[in-house]
């Protein structure tokens, strides 16, 4: 009798590359029609916390616009560039984050995509 392995094709995963933030494939539908976002971190936690920001929100003024992080969406990627990010969460681990992967989930209450750092995925 085979036993079945769980697959890995539908779990989010954000990569830490040096200078950026890249979302898998299964993230890209949480970023349709978004080009804006806000980042955060909680470093009690150990989460970062991305909130997309609507074409509303921008004309509302919602958020103040020096933390807008600009979004790139290619078919296989989402990408979210911003070097001092990167810095903190490397400061937040104790190590340099470069190269590390963490799993991803989504909050449907805030409406924050939130990256777990306690245990990065091999």
């Amino acid at each position: 009798m085979y036993k079945w392995v769980k697959g890995n094709s539908f779990n989010k995963v954000a990569t830490i590359y040096s200078g950026n933030i890249t979302l898998n494939v299964p993230c890209i539908n949480l970023f349709e029609g978004v080009n804006w976002c806000i980042v955060g971190i909680d470093s009690s936690t150990k989460k970062v916390g991305i909130k997309c920001i609507s074409k509303e929100d921008i004309a509302k003024k919602t958020f103040s616009e020096d933390t807008y992080n600009k979004v790139s969406i290619g078919k296989s990627f989402v990408r979210i560039s911003n070097k001092s990010l990167i810095n903190e969460i490397s400061a937040i681990l104790k190590e340099d984050a470069t190269g590390k992967k963490f799993a991803v989930s989504y909050n449907p209450k805030e409406k924050i995509i939130e990256i777990d750092l306690h245990s990065p995925q091999q």
